[in-house]
C-alpha cells in the first residue's frame, strides 16, 4: 500500500509569499511608512507588463476592484449581469451594493466554466453585462462567450483571481473583456498578503476606477499586521517539517471526529451576511508593503506557473486512463495554470479520510454556491451542475513547492482508493 513519508506529509496549498517576506514586511509596518508611493507604481507597471496591457489600478480587494469597475463602467442600477454562482458571496454583495442584479447560470459539469448556452438563454432586454469567471485556473471559450457579449451589446467582465497568465488561444485571460479583475489575496500566485488589481481596455474607464481608489485613505498599521501575521501563521503550519508532526495530524484529528467540519465552515458557513453598503475594512488605500510583496512574487511567477502545470499533468497522465470522468475537461485551444486541480469524488468524506491515512491533506473548493445561499433568496436560481461541484470537487495538490515525486505517489494514493471500488 502507497504512503507518504510520515516526515513529508502533502498540504492541501501553501500561500506564495516565502517566510523572509512575510517577516520583512511585518519589520515595515513596524518600522516604517506603509504609505502608498513608488513602490506601489512599479508594482502597477510590472503588472500591467505581465498581462500586456497599457495600465492597471491597484486596489484593497478584488471585490473593491469589481466595486470601482462597476462605478466606473458606469452600468445603471437594476441591470442585469449573468454570472455563474461559484464565488464568494462578497462578489454578490458588492454587485447588489452598487444596484446590479445578478442572474445565475450553470456551469458546465466537466470544465466548470460558465456555460455559453445556458449564457445565450439568460439574455434579457435587462441584461447589461456578463462576468466570466476563470474558476481553479482553467479556461472558458472566450471567443464564443465574447461573441455573444458583442453581438448582443453587453460589457464582457472577466474574474482572472485563479487564472493569471491563463489563455485561451495565445491571448491572456483577463485581455477579452471590457475590464478584469484580480485577486492578490494570500493564497494567490502573485500575492500582496490581501489586495486586488483593475485593468481595463478603455483608458477612461480606468481612470474613474483610480480616480476613485486614489480617495480611499491609508490603511491602518493594526490592520496590515493583522493580516501580515496570518499569513505568517499559515506559512508555518505549511512548512513541511512543521506540517508533518503537527499541522497534519491537527487536521486528521479532526477531520475523523467530524469528517465534514472543515468543509462545513468552508462552503456553508452560516456566520456570512448580505450587506447594504462597503465595509470600511475593505476600503483602504493600496499601499507600499504590499506592492513589494508583490513584485517578490512577480519575479517568480512564471517559473511557479510551470512547475505548478508539470505537477497537474502529471496527475492528468496518471490517472486518465481510469479516472477520466472525473478529471476537469481541457478544452483544445486552452492554457490552463491549475490553480487548484480539480478532481470529482462523490464519495466525499470517505475519500478525504483514505487520502489523510495516506498522507494527503486534501479539501474540497472554499468557495459555495451563492445561487443557493438563504442570504441571496430573492435571487436565486437552479444551478445543479454548480451545487453539486461544490459538494464533489476536491482539490489534489500541485502547488510548485511539491516535488514531482511526491505528485507522483498522490497520483498512486488515488489510483488505490479506485481500486477498491471508491
Amino acid at each position: 500500500m502507497t504512503h507518504l513519508p510520515w516526515y513529508d506529509r502533502v498540504p492541501r496549498t501553501r500561500i506564495y509569499l516565502k517566510l523572509p517576506e512575510i517577516l520583512a514586511a511585518l519589520a515595515n509596518v513596524t518600522f516604517a511608512s506603509s504609505a502608498s508611493g513608488t513602490p506601489v507604481e512599479q508594482f502597477e507597471r510590472a503588472f500591467a507588463d505581465m498581462m500586456g496591457v497599457e495600465k492597471a489600478v491597484a486596489e484593497p480587494y478584488a471585490r473593491t476592484a469589481l466595486y470601482h469597475l462597476i462605478a466606473a463602467c458606469q452600468l445603471p442600477p437594476g441591470s442585469e449581469l449573468i454570472m455563474t454562482p461559484i464565488t464568494i458571496h462578497d462578489i454578490i454583495n458588492v454587485l447588489l451594493i452598487r444596484g446590479i442584479k445578478p442572474v445565475f447560470v450553470d456551469i458546465d459539469p466537466r470544465t466548470y466554466q460558465i456555460d455559453p448556452d445556458q449564457l445565450a438563454l439568460a439574455i434579457t432586454p435587462k441584461t447589461r453585462a456578463v462576468l466570466v469567471t476563470h474558476l481553479f485556473g482553467l479556461v472558458p471559450d472566450m471567443e464564443h462567450i465574447q461573441s455573444l457579449c458583442h453581438q448582443h451589446g453587453l460589457l464582457l467582465l472577466e474574474d482572472v483571481s485563479h487564472a493569471y497568465n491563463a489563455s485561451w488561444k495565445g491571448k491572456k485571460l483577463g485581455t477579452f473583456g471590457d475590464a478584469a479583475f484580480f485577486s492578490l489575496s494570500s493564497l494567490k500566485a502573485v500575492s500582496t498578503g490581501y489586495g486586488g488589481m483593475a485593468i481595463a481596455k478603455d483608458p477612461e474607464i480606468l481612470q474613474r476606477v483610480r480616480q476613485q481608489a486614489d480617495l480611499l485613505p491609508p490603511v491602518s498599521k493594526s490592520h496590515l499586521r493583522a493580516i501580515l501575521y496570518r499569513n505568517l501563521i499559515v506559512n508555518l503550519a505549511t512548512q513541511p517539517s512543521l506540517f508533518s508532526l503537527f499541522t497534519f495530524p491537527l487536521v486528521r484529528w479532526i477531520s475523523h471526529r467530524n469528517p465534514e467540519t472543515i468543509r462545513k465552515l468552508q462552503t456553508d458557513n452560516p456566520h456570512v451576511h448580505r450587506l447594504h453598503e462597503m465595509p470600511d475594512r475593505w476600503l483602504w488605500k493600496f499601499n507600499d508593503v504590499q506592492a513589494k510583496l508583490g513584485l517578490s512574487c512577480l519575479s517568480r511567477v512564471m517559473d511557479w506557473d510551470e512547475r505548478r502545470r508539470h505537477n497537474a499533468h502529471i496527475l492528468l497522465n496518471q490517472l486518465s486512463p481510469v479516472a477520466q470522468n472525473r478529471l476537469p475537461q481541457l478544452l483544445e485551444g486552452s492554457y490552463p495554470v491549475f490553480w487548484r486541480f480539480p478532481f470529482r469524488a462523490p464519495e466525499g468524506a470517505k475519500f478525504r479520510r483514505f487520502m489523510a491515512q495516506h498522507g494527503v491533506d486534501l479539501t474540497t473548493t472554499l468557495l459555495p454556491c451563492c445561487s443557493t445561499m438563504p442570504i441571496f433568496a430573492d435571487i436565486a436560481r437552479e444551478t445543479p451542475h454548480a451545487r453539486q461541484a461544490v459538494r464533489e470537487v476536491h482539490f489534489l495538490p500541485v502547488h510548485p513547492t511539491i516535488h514531482p515525486d511526491r505528485i507522483m505517489t498522490q497520483a498512486k494514493v488515488v489510483l488505490e482508493f479506485l481500486g477498491q471500488g471508491g
